[in-house]
């Protein structure tokens, strides 16, 4: 199954083909968006992808289909009407997140989503997640106690670049991304994939994949299929304001930062100044101020290029640009690596031919229609504009044969096949009420680890946090929210004297005391607990009773007499409620010597 691709034919896709009873219940989850509308940024590739699925979703038959939101402060998802989603997608579209009186209207629709009835997953029920849910406190710890129930989980992976090329993000984001898709290796039933080349890195990077993984192009078109006359009259007051005349411009649309490879197109339009001294359009790039942008715009303002031959711009309205993709001579996307490449596909949609890097899914973003280029040579990239700038009639001929012959995809189509491969995917076969296996000479952290370290020992130990207890995950370990927090997992009968060491650590303040419990048996108390200490459980006792069967289920539960309020503690700016602190868990059979020599080498070492 770790290679199983799901293909989809759009001629036997009609959902009005299935019979109600063979279409499953599915929630989509809309966490994310409704959490980055919030952070009062424009919304970008992920987000722009999410707004429109989840209106063609909202079109779909509603006795199947309904949206959810995981409410971070209870650690549970709540039920959305479709109107309330529909209502906020066209909020944020009209105002535009960020300021007033955007953070007035959020804050409406906040307070009424937060307030909604706590959602009661069915069996059987897909929870389908086409965002960003890295970010979400204790998602997947939530996630495995539907599992556990039966609830089945679809994830949409737009790219895998921060575990492929970690240098382009800022280290957080790619710890935050690694561990995520490490969570969705362990916990997804299906992942889908914008492009063959993400799922080739997908089936690559997250080895070995334990599901279905569904390519879903996002060939799609615009939402619109015109432009309103207030937002045409809008673009023709930008680029008058900007002084471009007769539609000399070239467009870039994209997030400033290294990957985008703007750089490289600053000193391809410095040459284009001196050898087109009355002939070189303006460089239009339209994008958020993203990681390590400075170098960008120093260098465009160093070169003479800021504000003159090169401009900058942030917040526009979809409307406004589409009608820039209309406008353009042609679009630029010399980009280093993406999971899909939507600007191509929004430049061809409008019309307009795209030079673009010839990397990764850019290649299957432009298909034939597209000029491709090595973006890491700015001759190279300097010849293909040339080749259209100096003849203005085969530009003319390449913009006629986009309009003429690229037949994108609509949105509707795209959210029907992701419903429909739902609908087909195969019956889980994992067990759903079972606890993970711990095995056995396997250390596994709480912490979330470096990128490198992510998919190979030692593993998360995420997979056994049971229960609403659990902060989200830190580099070093996972704080607790209340006294009393429990994990679970099975360990194999095989090994005849089953042991775990379970590494706790106290937050400040005086010293606790600590009741451990195994199966709801009370094993050991913990007087005067401070600092860090690993706990022996010996499971000896419990395998001796436990029956037959392969595995012995196995659930330990932390319970200590006091919580710590962080805002009481002098000299410190966390203002969270403390328990217990999980640092790793590890089990060894009794009779194996070496591994626990090497074991307590590497505590002494303090290498876990």
């Amino acid at each position: 199954m770790s290679d199983t691709v799901i293909d989809f034919d759009a001629d036997d896709a009609g959902l009005d083909a299935a019979e109600p009873a063979t279409m499953p219940r599915v929630s989509f989850e809309v966490s994310d968006l409704f959490y980055f509308y919030a952070t009062g940024n424009t919304v970008t590739g992920i987000q722009r992808v999410q707004q429109e699925l989840c209106v063609q979703f909202a079109k779909q038959d509603q006795a199947h289909c309904e949206f959810v939101i995981y409410d971070r402060n209870v650690q549970k998802w709540r039920s959305v009407s479709k109107e309330w989603l529909l209502s906020l997608i066209e909020a944020a579209r009209a105002f535009r997140p960020g300021g007033e009186p955007w953070s007035s209207i959020y804050e409406v629709y906040a307070k009424r989503a937060l307030t909604a009835p706590l959602k009661q997953f069915d069996p059987g029920e897909w929870l389908t997640n086409v965002g960003a849910s890295w970010a979400l406190a204790s998602y997947f710890v939530q996630v495995r106690q539907l599992r556990r129930r039966g609830v089945r989980l679809a994830v949409f992976c737009h790219d895998l670049i921060p575990a492929r090329h970690p240098a382009y993000f800022d280290h957080i984001h790619t710890i935050e991304h690694t561990y995520w898709l490490a969570q969705i290796r362990e916990t997804a039933d299906v992942v889908f994939c914008n492009s063959e080349s993400t799922r080739r890195d997908y089936l690559e990077i997250v080895k070995p994949p334990s599901q279905p993984v569904a390519v879903c192009r996002l060939d799609a078109t615009w939402a619109k299929d015109h432009i309103s006359p207030e937002a045409d009259v809008a673009a023709t007051e930008l680029l008058s304001d900007l002084s471009v005349f007769d539609d000399e411009f070239v467009l870039c649309v994209g997030t400033i930062e290294p990957r985008k490879n703007h750089l490289t197109l600053i000193h391809v339009w410095d040459k284009l100044r001196h050898t087109h001294l009355n002939g070189c359009p303006k460089l239009i790039c339209v994008g958020r101020i993203g990681w390590k942008s400075d170098a960008v715009i120093s260098q465009a303002k160093a070169l003479g290029l800021l504000n003159s031959q090169i401009h900058f711009l942030s917040g526009l309205s979809d409307d406004v640009l589409q009608a820039l993709y209309r406008k353009c001579l042609f679009t630029m996307y010399v980009s280093y690596y993406e999971g899909w490449g939507l600007p191509i596909t929004e430049s061809l949609a409008a019309g307009k031919l795209c030079i673009a890097g010839g990397n990764s899914a850019l290649r299957e973003a432009g298909s034939n229609y597209a000029v491709y280029v090595d973006e890491r040579s700015e001759t190279s990239i300097y010849e293909a504009i040339c080749r259209f700038l100096d003849n203005r009639g085969a530009l003319n001929e390449a913009n006629a044969r986009v309009r003429r012959d690229y037949r994108p995809r609509a949105w509707e189509d795209i959210a029907r096949e992701i419903t429909v491969t739902l609908r087909d995917a195969p019956s889980d076969e994992r067990p759903t009420a079972s606890l993970p296996i711990l095995d056995i000479n396997t250390f596994y952290r709480f912490g979330r680890p470096e990128p490198v370290k992510t998919f190979d020992h030692p593993r998360a130990a995420e997979i056994f946090c049971l229960g609403q207890a659990w902060y989200q995950p830190e580099s070093w370990g996972t704080w607790t929210t209340r006294e009393a927090a429990e994990i679970g997992f099975r360990i194999s009968t095989a090994n005849p004297r089953p042991t775990v060491f379970l590494g706790l650590s106290s937050p400040p303040g005086p010293p606790a005391s600590l009741i451990i419990a195994v199966n709801g048996k009370q094993i050991k108390t913990v007087g005067e607990f401070t600092g860090r200490k690993v706990v022996r459980i010996s499971l000896e006792e419990e395998r001796q009773h436990a029956g037959g069967g392969a595995f012995l289920p196995v659930r330990i539960r932390v319970t200590a007499n006091r919580i710590q309020n962080m805002r009481e503690i002098e000299g410190s700016n966390d203002e969270r409620m403390l328990g217990v602190a999980y640092l790793f868990i590890v089990g060894f059979d009794q009779t194996s010597m070496a591994e626990r020599l090497e074991f307590l080498e590497q505590v002494v070492a303090d290498e876990i």
